[in-house]
Order: C-alpha cells, then structure tokens, then sequence
C-alpha cells in the first residue's frame, strides 16, 4: 500500500527530475455521462487531504493526483490522455485498464519487430503515432466503496482508491503483456517489450526465448 512517505519520495523526486528533464503530461479524461461514476453529484465529506464534496469530486481529483504523481517521474514531450469512468466489473475486480493501441518498428525503438503500448510508444519517438484519440483506457469499478483520501492513510478495512488508480494506470503506461499466458501465443506472433524483461524461472528463459 502506498504510504505516506512514498508520496512524499514521490513528489520530492519528481520535483528533482522536473528540473533537470522534461516530465510526462498525463490527463484523465472524464468518460462517464451525468450524474455517473466521475461525475456522481452524491454529497461527501472531504477526506484525508482531498477537498471536494461529491463523490465525482472527489475520484476526479484522486485520478489526477495519481496522473501527477506518475508524470513527475516519467519523462515524454508527448501528452497521454487516459480514459477514464467507473463500471460494473466483474466480481472483486477493483479496476482495469490497458493501452489503447500498440505499435512497432520505429527507429526508435530499441527492440525490432517487438510491439510497444501507445504511451511508451510515443515517449520514445518523440511524436503521437494516433494524434487527438486515448492511449490508455482505464476502467474502475462502481461496486466498492473507496477511500479517497490523498494521505496514504487509509482506514482499516476500506480499499484506497489511489492505491488502486496508480497500479491501473501503471499497466496502460507498459506494465502490460500482448499475448495469450494460457498458450504463448504473442499478438501478431510478434513479442512486446514487456514479455522481452519477463523471466520464466520454471523454464529459465525470458518469454520470446
């Protein structure tokens, strides 16, 4: 879980890097209709450092939070739009999300014939390979009651939805696989740089060997 003094580490280092590199811009974009998921009007209290007064506020100001915190750190000249609305999931399935789209064979790119999540993509050409669209979607569940407090103290027994908001976020950045686990089969028979650092320690071989 994330505590405070990661946060702190966080922010402190991002302020360091920013002032060295250029940091990645993320920005959640607000995909729920009325009344719905980042937009809920329902009253709440503010808590644990997040101020607003509605539950839609409230998650807004937690996912941009957690797009702050992972561009101090990241460094891109291109923006990332993120996706981003509640949904019915599938049972104790607290969020999900993925890249939108994945490209390959750029001359940038340290791996041929090896596929890259749009973000990752995009950072290392310099340029947006599918300018104006998402290149993350990101999808939280309707059916928990979060903690949205921004102080990394999250009361016993409630789920942190800034926890749960940077992890989602991580895998549509490139914390993220495109094959099929139950056979190996890579998307296109083409590996990504993701499975290309994934070590098979039954097999002892990395996934594309």
């Amino acid at each position: 879980p994330m505590n405070k003094s990661i946060l702190a580490l966080s922010i402190a280092l991002g302020v360091a890097l920013t002032g060295m590199v250029q940091a990645a811009d993320l920005i959640p974009v607000n995909l729920d209709g009325a009344n719905e998921g980042y937009n809920d009007p329902a009253a709440r209290a503010p808590e644990g450092g997040n101020p607003a007064t509605t539950i839609g506020g409230q998650r807004q100001i937690v996912a941009q939070f957690a797009a702050d915190l992972w561009g101090t750190i990241l460094v891109s000249d291109v923006p990332v739009f993120i996706g981003a609305q509640f949904n019915p999931l599938a049972p104790n399935v607290l969020g999900s999300a993925g890249a939108t789209q994945i490209w390959r064979d750029h001359p940038s790119f340290p791996f041929g014939n090896t596929w890259y999540s749009a973000a990752l993509a995009d950072s290392l050409a310099g340029l947006d390979f599918q300018p104006n669209t998402i290149d993350i979607n990101s999808r939280f569940s309707s059916d928990f009651a979060f903690y949205y407090g921004l102080d990394g103290t999250t009361p016993a027994g409630q789920l942190s939805f800034l926890d749960v908001v940077m992890h989602e976020f991580g895998h549509g950045l490139g914390v993220q696989n495109f094959e099929d686990e139950a056979s190996g089969v890579f998307s296109d028979n083409r590996p990504d740089v993701y499975s290309q650092f994934t070590f098979d320690n039954t097999q002892g071989l990395f996934w594309p060997q």
